[in-house]
């Protein structure tokens, strides 16, 4: 039905706002006197009731008044919990951190096209014993022998695959989230960087997503900027190498090269291979 040849757009706006806007005073207010100045509260309601004769300024008033000033609004919300964003950063995000790094080795019949850059890994974790302030040179050199011995000689292998596995021990410092073939072989790398700290392996901490999804190693093509091109391999399946680690020091603009095999073109470095 056509709107009527005398239809005003702010009468009908303004009774619908009043019309909802009052339903939910009356049910805030609904043990609250009605048209009361007697206590604090019903003179409350009374100012948050909307009335007939009010101006576009008056309603606005009156819905903030009761939305937020009154605090209705908060009311309604679902509670949510937190800390104070100080606090998640002292706690973590300014932790020194370690970074190994895992590249999959040149094979001139695989990576001699743009389609198929070598794989790459990265894991990283935090030293939740350690601050900017506190870690040292002695720190980085004893974690940079640690490393390898455990990573470098000989050089790590990771095999990437299609299955996610993670380990979450936020307390020591640890989010991991793996590609990998198998659950074996994610906590068999797990169980390498724990080492690192010489922090023992909890299987609790451990999940292993499996699924049925299709990973096709051949794609297809596409047309890119004119030409046809291969389609990059979503999740492609390879054994990456170690190359090297490296220690991330908030407040320090270059990190410390831990850990580098050869080959590797990194400045500096503590323990080189």
């Amino acid at each position: 039905m056509a709107l009527p040849d005398n239809f005003s757009e702010w009468e009908h706006l303004q009774d619908t706002v009043r019309l909802w806007h009052n339903k939910a005073v009356n049910q805030y207010f609904k043990n609250t006197p009605a048209d009361s100045l007697d206590t604090p509260k019903s003179s409350l309601r009374v100012a948050c009731t909307m009335k007939d004769s009010d101006t576009s300024t008056m309603t606005l008033m009156r819905m903030w008044l009761f939305e937020v000033t009154a605090g209705r609004l908060q009311s309604v919300q679902r509670p949510v919990y937190g800390i104070p964003w100080f606090d998640v950063q002292a706690e973590r995000t300014f932790k020194p951190q370690i970074k190994l790094y895992f590249l999959e080795p040149y094979d001139f019949e695989i990576h001699n096209s743009e389609s198929t850059p070598q794989l790459e890994g990265e894991i990283t974790f935090r030293l939740m014993n350690e601050s900017s302030e506190s870690i040292s040179r002695s720190d980085a050199e004893r974690l940079a022998r640690q490393i390898k011995n455990i990573f470098a000689t000989p050089p790590f292998l990771w095999h990437k695959g299609h299955f996610k596995c993670s380990y979450t021990d936020k307390e020591r410092g640890y989010e991991l989230k793996l590609l990998v073939p198998s659950k074996a072989e994610g906590e068999r790398i797990i169980r390498a960087v724990l080492e690192i700290q010489e922090h023992p392996f909890d299987r609790d901490y451990l999940q292993y997503i499996d699924n049925d999804r299709v990973y096709s190693a051949n794609p297809g093509t596409h047309r890119v900027y004119g030409r046809t091109v291969k389609k990059f391999a979503r999740r492609r399946t390879a054994q990456v190498r170690f190359r090297y680690a490296q220690l991330l020091i908030w407040g320090k603009q270059n990190p410390v090269n831990l850990v580098a095999t050869s080959g590797t073109r990194l400045k500096s470095v503590i323990e080189r291979v």
